[in-house]
């Protein structure tokens, strides 16, 4: 018996073994960008949502892949390990969907409906996470489609990018310049701004960003 989950994990793994991202191969196949998006995966009542039998024909014939080895990635996460497969699944969810309310718990884990899942290769960091990026706010450095991941857990250094998410507020992703015991000041992606300085008091969490898709 097919599962949501598994049907979704292939589309992600045809989406990472062409190296793109899930909206990169929606557009890839002529599709609107935001099909495949974790987003549209889940109905707003929490219902599961399927891709079509046409999307999933369009990308196989975008990307050149045989039927047999998409099939193939379609199996149980049992499966997989018993094959040695590298890596972990993340939750992934787009950036905009992430700023919703009750996206993440206390500690600034993932949480609810809105998240999917995605392959990456590095079981060694603890509770990492990914964000696909949304429209043309961060250019140049991260463009709409790209795939971020976060590592709330990993210690911080300046000049990291990181994502912060202050209370009461909307994702920011930013750039750590400085920490001092009361505050931490951080320059915009857009390096003409002014810096932003924010009281300790004010943050939630910040996490640094290891690794973006291009």
């Amino acid at each position: 018996m097919l599962s949501h989950a598994q049907v979704w994990a292939a589309i992600d793994g045809l989406a990472r073994r062409n190296g793109l991202s899930p909206s990169g191969l929606a557009k890839r196949a002529g599709l609107d960008p935001t099909t495949f998006n974790p987003s549209k995966r889940f109905a707003g009542d929490g219902r599961a949502r399927w891709p079509s039998t046409e999307s999933l024909a369009k990308i196989l014939e975008a990307t050149g892949e045989p039927l047999k080895l998409f099939v193939a990635e379609i199996q149980t996460p049992k499966a997989r390990e018993s094959e040695g497969e590298p890596g972990r699944q993340l939750p992934l969810t787009g950036l905009a969907e992430a700023s919703g309310e009750g996206s993440f718990d206390a500690q600034g884990a993932p949480q609810g409906k809105s998240w999917a899942q995605m392959a990456f290769p590095d079981p060694k960091v603890k509770g990492l996470f990914a964000l696909e990026v949304s429209g043309d706010a961060m250019l140049p450095l991260y463009r709409d489609g790209d795939i971020i991941i976060v590592a709330p857990e990993m210690a911080l250094r300046k000049g990291d990018r990181v994502v912060v998410k202050q209370r009461r507020q909307t994702l920011s992703v930013l750039m750590l310049q400085q920490r001092t015991e009361t505050a931490m000041e951080f320059r915009p992606l857009d390096q003409s701004l002014p810096p932003i300085r924010m009281e300790h008091g004010d943050i939630d969490w910040v996490g640094r960003i290891i690794w973006a898709s291009q």
